[in-house]
């Protein structure tokens, strides 16, 4: 069955969350390609400042929800949507849902000594996106709730 068949059986909840995932993937993606870094910062959350939910039902529902439609749709935009314009989607959907979460930006050297960055997004005590090989990073800043 090919991805648009699967995608008309889902239901109509889903549907609309692959559909925001979608369109906000490339309104961060725009936003990181014709905006100075400084002038999306402020709107990613208060600078240095980590935002812990507690694990309430609420917030793990909607945040592995989020997490669910941006890692399906994160592959299949005809745009790069990489670590960091899917941090910044997956907090937007979040914080429309009441719940806060934390950018983090990192950094870490590859195996040729060369400089890399990374970013990654937590929210009610689990990592939404970026999760793998974060742990490899120096964190640099956050942004949270």
């Amino acid at each position: 069955m090919n991805k648009f068949l699967k995608f008309m059986v889902l239901k109509w909840d889903k549907k609309l969350l692959l559909t925001e995932a979608t369109l906000l993937l490339g309104v961060s993606r725009l936003a990181l390609k014709f905006t100075e870094f400084k002038k999306i910062a402020p709107h990613l959350g208060e600078h240095m400042k980590k935002h812990t939910n507690e694990q309430t039902e609420h917030c793990l529902s909607e945040a592995k929800k989020v997490r669910w439609a941006v890692s399906i749709m994160s592959k299949y935009t005809p745009w790069e949507s990489k670590c960091l314009v899917q941090a910044m989607t997956a907090k937007i959907m979040l914080k429309r849902r009441g719940v806060k979460s934390t950018i983090y930006l990192g950094v870490a050297r590859d195996e040729k000594g060369e400089m890399i960055a990374h970013a990654w997004l937590e929210s009610c005590g689990i990592i939404l996106t970026g999760g793998k090989g974060s742990d490899k990073f120096t964190v640099v800043s956050i942004f949270g709730d």
